[in-house]
């Protein structure tokens, strides 16, 4: 026998005990991740992926599990405080399934584009392809926002996103600066309210009457926003820069994130100042910037407002405001988060998420591949080009943020 064909019957072997101990699962290729969540505790994430494939990942062990071949690729939740998830096969049934793979509970629905439930499984909230909002599944189902005119995946291109904390819930899609359409009253219909989309971008919901709370606006096009663990914050960010951020016990009084690069914008100041008079720039900190220049000779901002998702890392209310991807010619900058305090408007430090792999932050299809488990300082992204994910680590104390763990 030759060499080489002594090498390949070694490697033969190789793979086949390799096979054997880590199981043929492990083996399998994985497309991009649409949809991901992590465990309260940090130690799981669940993720479906761009070919339908449902993965349990034990951050411990750092092995991952093929556990589906037909997920609804927008249908991965990891619900609050326990081991159990949530997700959707392509025959829209529903399953509320434990970590060790018993299936607690399973119901028909419609076709989710993102949905929650709270740790005690009393209040399951999902939404449709056209943003439109339910309460409740089979007989209990109830509709909290729905309107033909509301927006909808396919023209926005982002899923509607849906967050919990304290009691109340948040919706976010899009927005305009001017507010949005105007107010129409709640219909009622068999008894059940019907609101419009007048309330389809930010909105503050009260999570045991479904009633709306208060219209966040001052976003534009597409906007993700999320709500503190203990529900006392709501941050939103968008595609056109905008960062803002309410106290739910005034949700009236709206707040600005300082820009990057100019600061906190001044208010009701009068006209004809120079245009420096306009902004506080007293507490901005250095950004990241490109060793390259772009096609256009300027250097470029390696922090981007420009938000394809928040995360909050810890239970003292700091978050992570994560930009869509910049290019430096045909490549791919490095990526860096700003890091923010509840209540601050201020960036406290800019986090580098590194480029190997490059994280999920390249499409805002994608907003539901980013997701935190704040108890654990524990931040979990996608990867931009394979189906693999990547763990990072915060530390409240010395304000970094370490890559833990890539999955692939």
């Amino acid at each position: 026998m030759n060499k080489q064909k002594i090498i390949v019957l070694l490697l033969g072997v190789g793979i086949v005990v390799a096979m054997a101990y880590y199981g043929v699962r492990a083996f399998t290729r994985l497309e991009p991740v649409t949809s991901l969540s992590v465990s309260s505790d940090g130690r799981y994430v669940i993720s479906a992926h761009e070919d339908g494939a449902l993965v349990l990942w034990d951050i411990d062990a750092q092995q991952r599990e093929k556990l589906a071949d037909d997920s609804n690729l927008y249908s991965a939740y990891f619900i609050p405080e326990g081991d159990a998830f949530l997700w959707q096969d392509q025959n829209d049934v529903v399953y509320v399934q434990r970590v060790d793979g018993e299936v607690v509970e399973e119901f028909e629905h419609f076709p989710t584009y993102g949905h929650v439930m709270s740790a005690d499984r009393q209040h399951y909230l999902s939404s449709n392809q056209t943003w439109n909002i339910y309460h409740g599944y089979g007989d209990a189902l109830r509709p909290v926002l729905l309107d033909s005119q509301s927006p909808s995946f396919t023209g926005t291109g982002q899923v509607l996103n849906l967050s919990m904390g304290g009691g109340f819930f948040v919706s976010g899609g899009s927005g305009s600066p001017g507010g949005e359409l105007e107010d129409s009253p709640p219909v009622r219909e068999e008894d059940e309210f019907r609101f419009s989309s007048s309330y389809g971008g930010v909105t503050l919901w009260d999570i045991d009457t479904l009633e709306p709370v208060a219209k966040l606006l001052g976003n534009s096009s597409k906007t993700y926003a999320t709500i503190s663990p203990d529900g006392q914050w709501v941050v939103s960010g968008d595609e056109n820069t905008i960062g803002l951020f309410w106290n739910t016990e005034l949700p009236e009084e709206r707040h600005r994130m300082a820009s990057y690069d100019h600061g906190l914008y001044r208010d009701n100041l009068p006209e004809g100042l120079e245009e420096d008079e306009y902004w506080d720039e007293s507490q901005l900190i250095s950004v990241p910037e490109s060793t390259k220049q772009d096609k256009w000779g300027n250097i470029r901002s390696l922090a981007t407002p420009k938000t394809i998702a928040i995360a909050f890392v810890n239970d003292s209310e700091e978050f992570l405001r994560i930009g869509q991807a910049q290019y430096e010619g045909k490549e791919m900058s490095r990526a860096y988060a700003a890091l923010f305090e509840g209540g601050n408007p201020w960036p406290q430090a800019y986090l580098d998420l590194g480029t190997d792999p490059f994280p999920s932050i390249n499409n805002y299809s994608r907003n539901l591949s980013i997701d935190s488990a704040p108890d654990a300082n524990m931040l979990v992204t996608g990867h931009a080009f394979d189906g693999g994910i990547t763990v990072y680590r915060y530390d409240p104390e010395e304000r970094t943020l370490a890559k833990e763990w890539v999955g692939r």
